[in-house]
């Protein structure tokens, strides 16, 4: 099959116009800048906190998470239980994300719970909170580690913006079942 010259010209004109079309908030990243604007906190969630514990980023920044690493443990009196860390990500004033992070138990105690994931996730605002699944927990708890950095967020309006408890997420737990409501 023979393709024009014509075509293919077309084709890199196509390409090379689309590739000058770039949202103006999305910037290189260089080592060095990563470096400089490293993010790496550690939050203990338990069972007896079901709430979600919001992640402090600094005023005009937006974090990019490059992963999530959990360790803790869990214990049901029932057959099982699966624990969940759920991360509730939003970008300007915009709707809540929702990502569940579920490990899975060890080889050797099935009681203890050990994942890393990288991800990517960008946040003005960010929250972690537990959930489960299976039966109701007599014990749960975890320390969650993320990572990633930090970069200069796009400039809003100030009548856009909304303080973080205005738009907190709401945890509730029915039955032997947690759900995520907003």
């Amino acid at each position: 099959m023979k393709i024009s010259r014509s075509v293919l010209a077309g084709i890199f004109v196509l390409l090379g116009t689309l590739a000058t079309f770039q949202p103006s908030n999305v910037h290189a990243q260089t080592n060095a800048d990563i470096t400089k604007d490293a993010f790496e906190v550690t939050v203990q969630i338990n069972i007896n906190n079901f709430v979600f514990t919001p992640i402090n980023i600094p005023t005009g920044k937006r974090l990019i998470v490059q992963s999530v690493n959990l360790s803790g443990a869990a214990q049901t009196a029932g057959a099982y239980v699966q624990p969940i860390v759920v991360a509730a990500s939003k970008l300007g004033a915009g709707s809540f994300n929702y990502s569940y992070f579920g490990p899975n138990p060890s080889a050797v105690d099935p009681t203890q719970f050990y994942a890393s994931y990288p991800t990517t996730i960008y946040a003005d605002t960010l929250m972690v909170g537990p959930a489960f699944a299976g039966y109701t927990p007599t014990f749960l708890a975890f320390n969650v580690v993320i990572n990633g950095y930090l970069v200069d967020a796009p400039k809003v309006a100030a009548s856009a913006s909304v303080s973080q408890q205005d738009q907190a997420p709401d945890l509730k737990q029915l039955g032997n079942r947690s759900i995520v409501t907003h």
